[in-house]
């Protein structure tokens, strides 16, 4: 991640395309939540959100200029842009935004200058991605799993078998970029394996059942001998502190957007609402300034946690890489996971009884953002963020990734 890199994307070539995708995701955050609310209800994929996502263009943001994409697969450059991006498509569907990000990070590991795939491969993959929208999955948790997921040599590729869990955006088909370990007889490096979803042998269980975040469709997938050919897969090389903070501040605007979204949402319904929170005071809600000053609150709110992202976010783009920015980007978690969850179970005091029905489903903000924020824990985030700045003690190793 260098500040030339960056300095080149802003090109007046491309800075109007930076905007034309950021513009097409604003629009988005109108758009989508019809389809967000409908997948939460059936308990189903967010594939029509995905697709609209897709046709937009927004697939393409960290694709090879070669390709037509911007960023050449480098996740640290354009982070502000990519993040605000990010919390618009999350405040219209989290989840779809959710697996949105799973697509980029994914498109960024493939894309990898160092990687060592050729080049018909990864051309391959750019035409799946942006004549077919085809959707890449991150198929690297194993926990819970009884199998993981080792390598062997064969001729012609390797095969592999084991079980990998929480499998993000898995609900719509496409690629699984699959984390492994060869077995010890062969080469014991970590590895990846370019995966179709479609594959003999791998078996997508279908089993996700969730509070929230239903939309990710995070579904368990067993991969049982199946073959990858030479060409597709790689040795997975170790993630900068820069591009582990930029994940990590993808991961919160990811947490953030669902506090937008109930804020949107809780506006929609507020100006139309005929009552107000001071009966008898006031002709309708818009005119309650109790109403009003919590509005201002959650408005307040959510514009410091995302001031704090977006700043952070700065950071990396501008070339810093190291543990300063690493705790840094752990504050700025624990802030969007705070406003967030504030604001979603907070806008029923602005709506009332009224908008708990089932219909409205105003409920699943707050369900998406709980269900995301315990994938890392925030009190075990705010100790080593606390043990850093008061004895300089750095994080260990499981507080960067947890998988």
């Amino acid at each position: 991640m260098t500040v030339r890199a960056e300095s080149e994307v802003r090109s007046p070539e491309l800075a109007g395309r930076v905007e034309e995708l950021k513009e097409r995701a604003r629009r988005l955050r109108r758009e989508l939540p019809d389809s967000a609310a409908a997948a939460d209800a059936e308990n189903a994929d967010s594939a029509e959100s995905m697709r609209k996502i897709w046709e937009a263009g927004l697939y393409e943001f960290h694709l090879p200029r070669r390709y037509g994409g911007i960023t050449d697969g480098d996740p640290g450059v354009l982070t502000e842009d990519f993040l605000e991006i990010v919390l618009d498509l999350c405040a219209g569907d989290s989840a779809a935004g959710m697996n949105y990000s799973v697509q980029t990070l994914v498109t960024t590991e493939i894309f990898g200058t160092d990687n060592g795939l050729p080049e018909s491969t990864k051309a391959e993959l750019a035409e799946l991605i942006t004549r077919d929208g085809v959707r890449l999955v991150a198929s690297n948790a194993e926990t819970g799993s009884a199998r993981p997921v080792l390598g062997r040599v064969v001729p012609g590729g390797i095969r592999i078998s084991g079980v990998k869990s929480f499998n993000t955006n898995s609900g719509g088909g496409g690629w699984a970029n699959v984390g492994l370990r060869m077995s010890p007889d062969d080469q014991p490096m970590s590895y990846h394996a370019l995966v179709p979803l479609d594959s003999e042998g791998v078996r997508c269980t279908h089993e996700w059942d969730m509070m929230g975040q239903r939309g990710t469709h995070s579904q368990t997938i067993e991969y049982n001998d199946v073959f990858v050919p030479d060409g597709y897969h790689f040795p997975r090389p170790g993630m900068s502190p820069g591009a582990l903070s930029a994940l990590f501040l993808a991961h919160s605007a990811i947490m953030l957007g669902p506090g937008y979204g109930a804020l949107d949402a809780a506006l929609d319904y507020v100006r139309k609402l005929d009552r107000s929170t001071l009966p008898g005071e006031f002709d309708s809600a818009t005119t309650d300034p109790l109403v009003r000053r919590r509005i201002g609150e959650y408005v307040s709110t959510l514009g410091a946690a995302r001031a704090y992202l977006l700043r952070t976010a700065g950071q990396v783009a501008g070339g810093m890489d190291d543990l300063d920015l690493t705790i840094e980007s752990f504050a700025v978690k624990v802030a969007c996971v705070k406003a967030a969850l504030d604001v979603t179970a907070g806008i029923f005091d602005l709506t009332g009884a009224r908008s708990a029905s089932n219909r409205y489903r105003f409920d699943r903000f707050w369900r998406n953002a709980r269900t995301f924020s315990l994938h890392d824990p925030t009190d075990a985030k705010e100790v080593w963020v606390g043990d850093y700045h008061l004895t300089g003690a750095e994080p260990p190793v499981v507080a960067y990734l947890r998988v």
